[in-house]
């Protein structure tokens, strides 16, 4: 059972908003070590210098979006084994069985609330102390 506190978090999205409702929610949960990306390429950059727990990512982004990003993060071998969690503004079954193929651990539906932001992340780390 991992502590929220000690697992480090990166949350991408090209919309601030988004971001700071995520950013919000991770800290509502107790996590403290949350890095921002402003888009899959910013992702990117950041995820050379740093390695981080958890990945949430928005799908629809204008650069790199979050399916090119999981195919990135998924061919690196620093990268390949961090869970990845999806966010995306529509249910759509053939999107998410393409994410499936692609290695995603789990996706959430915006918008979303902490209970639902809980649930996919324990879905993939294990339940949170």
């Amino acid at each position: 059972m991992p502590k929220a506190s000690a697992v480090s978090v990166m949350i991408v999205d090209d919309q601030q908003s988004m971001r700071g409702i995520c950013k919000y929610i991770l800290t509502q949960l107790g996590f403290k070590e949350i890095v921002e990306a402003r888009s899959g390429r910013d992702a990117l950059g950041k995820l050379e210098k740093a390695s981080v727990d958890l990945i949430i990512s928005d799908w629809n982004m204008d650069d790199i979006d979050g399916l090119t990003l999981l195919k990135v993060v998924r061919k690196h071998p620093r990268t390949t084994a961090v869970p990845f969690i999806m966010a995306t503004g529509r249910s759509d079954k053939e999107q998410v069985k393409e994410a499936i193929t692609f290695g995603v651990n789990n996706y959430i539906v915006k918008p979303y609330d902490a209970s639902t932001m809980r649930r996919r992340i324990e879905a993939v780390i294990g339940a949170l102390t």
